[in-house]
């Protein structure tokens, strides 16, 4: 397996893909998913989780919409399913439904909300975040897909962890279900926000390929390490 450690602004490619046994090239480009939108790739499939207010280093009271649409009508999947997956925010005694103004962005650009899942995190207390989170499916062009029995249900209990020192991660199993059924074996997932490398993983796992955005280097350089060892 070849490895390239990249510049920033670059790609990495790895070489061979122990789910496929044959050469291909799942790449993270370490950039804005605004630039990477820009280049010539394709994808079935977008599944994310968009940063936070802190991570964008914005204050709580920011419109949420207003980030979600600098990259949301620049996303083509072929296959026209977008999932994302969002927490609501605890702040100075009220909730900032994140969730609802995803979707608001969303049916801005001619998506339509297909599917609602929550996972539950646990049952304790989170001071800043809900302790859920919202699994939103987004289809378009008329675009239907029978559901898999396993994501039937509407909410799933599944304990958070965390990989390494991330902690914003989500459980493979939970990303699984989802690329398992809105995509088929061989298709390339897109993640515009690939942090710790769930998706590359569940991916993998999946017999998918992948292709991911990731803006901070550390996040990155979690990915690959990760994705190295399966």
């Amino acid at each position: 397996m070849k490895l390239i450690i990249p510049l920033e602004g670059q790609s990495v490619d790895f070489y061979f893909n122990p789910c496929y046994n044959d050469m291909m090239k799942p790449q993270v480009y370490i950039e804005s998913c605004i630039e990477t939108l820009k280049r010539d790739i394709q994808y079935d499939y977008v599944l994310c989780s968009p940063p936070d207010f802190n991570e964008l280093g914005e204050e709580d009271d920011l419109n949420y919409s207003n980030f979600v649409d600098t990259w949301a009508p620049l996303l083509n999947p072929i296959g026209n399913f977008v999932t994302i997956c969002i927490s609501d925010r605890k702040s100075k005694g009220e909730i900032l439904s994140k969730h609802s103004q995803v979707i608001d962005s969303f049916k801005k650009i001619d998506y339509k909300l297909h599917t609602h899942k929550l996972w539950i995190k646990g049952l304790g207390a989170n001071m800043f975040r809900m302790n859920y989170q919202h699994l939103l499916t987004f289809t378009r062009n008329g675009q239907k897909r029978k559901m898999k029995k396993e994501l039937l249900p509407d909410c799933f209990l599944i304990n958070h962890t965390n990989y390494e020192k991330y902690t914003y991660g989500m459980p493979t199993k939970m990303v699984e279900l989802l690329i398992d059924t809105y995509t088929d074996e061989g298709n390339i997932v897109y993640d515009p926000f690939m942090g710790s490398g769930t998706t590359a993983e569940a991916s993998l796992n999946t017999n998918r390929k992948w292709v991911g955005s990731e803006i901070n280097p550390e996040y990155a350089d979690l990915c690959l390490k990760r994705t190295v060892l399966l």
